[in-house]
């Protein structure tokens, strides 16, 4: 299996990931929810920064561009985290959204629910849907810049 054990590696890593993904545009915010019981929430949000996890995400769900949402299949997520995975022997990095997917992936498994994934192209895009709101809500109530 691949490892990226340096930044200078996972930056090569993100370029070519990026470069292979026809139509990549990077998001202005995005992240990984969970929908249940009629509600979405979000853990770790990420505005604006961690650009590894956004195109891991955008490979396994088939996003490219836009502000969109996408209910993500068990096997969808886990191809997101496997996408992540080469990066975590970098130790000179932390790798928050790698660490929560699976905690993400573990919790739907036990419990039920949907894995949600939420892409926004740009900050002044309205809301696509009721899982876009919730985005927002979660943003703008951490000040725009919870960390991923």
């Amino acid at each position: 299996m691949e490892q990226w054990n340096t930044r200078d590696e996972i930056v090569a890593g993100l370029t070519r990931l990026e470069e292979e993904h026809p139509g990549w545009e990077r998001p202005a915010a995005y992240a990984v929810g969970v929908h249940q019981g009629g509600e979405t929430g979000f853990t770790l949000v990420n505005v604006g920064e961690r650009l590894l996890p956004a195109i891991a995400l955008g490979r396994a769900c088939g996003h490219t561009s836009g502000t969109a949402t996408y209910e993500l299949t068990p096997e969808q997520l886990d191809t997101a985290i496997a996408g992540l995975s080469p990066a975590v022997g970098c130790t000179e990095m932390e790798h928050p959204n790698h660490h929560h997917w699976v905690e993400v992936s573990e919790q739907l498994r036990d419990g039920g629910g949907r894995a949600v994934a939420v892409f926004v192209a740009s900050l002044d895009d309205a809301p696509v849907d009721d899982h876009d709101r919730a985005f927002r809500t979660t943003i703008s109530g951490a000040g725009g810049t919870a960390g991923g």
